[in-house]
């Protein structure tokens, strides 16, 4: 008797459809803060890094992009608050594009988790003014 070789579903590489989205696949590049968007300005290295992780109808979702100069927590993370921050993004996003990826942009505002520290000439901006343990550990240690 011959048997047939039957190919095992992977389930990760199953087609999925997100809202109006075809995904090929359910891998998912999540967001990474990773601290080089000098002067919060994305910078061209950034179409090389997110091309080279897209795939055909693969989702990749952008690093924590900061909605306003009060958002930031980090330094060097991107911003998609003034006109140059958005010029800045469009040659990244047509290069995941041309890939055939799909590209979110993962807005953000840290809240609580930001300090003074980051905004010399203003004051942070929080939904609460609860004090959390990261920030005395970082402003101990800066």
């Amino acid at each position: 008797m011959v048997q047939q070789a039957s190919k095992e579903v992977i389930p990760l590489m199953t087609p999925y459809k997100m809202g109006q989205f075809q995904l090929s696949h359910r891998v998912v590049l999540a967001p990474l803060t990773r601290c080089r968007s000098y002067g919060n300005v994305p910078q061209p290295h950034a179409a090389v890094y997110y091309a080279q992780r897209a795939t055909k109808g693969g989702l990749l979702i952008a690093e924590a992009t900061g909605v306003s100069p009060t958002a930031q927590g980090y330094p060097e993370t991107p911003g998609i608050w003034t006109q140059e921050q958005v010029e800045a993004w469009k040659p990244i996003v047509d290069a995941v594009h041309r890939k055939g990826g799909i590209f979110f942009c993962q807005i953000w505002h840290v809240g609580r988790v930001s300090t003074n520290g980051m905004f010399p000439s203003s004051t942070s901006v929080s939904l609460s003014a609860l004090i959390i343990l990261y920030c005395l550990i970082r402003s101990w240690f800066s």
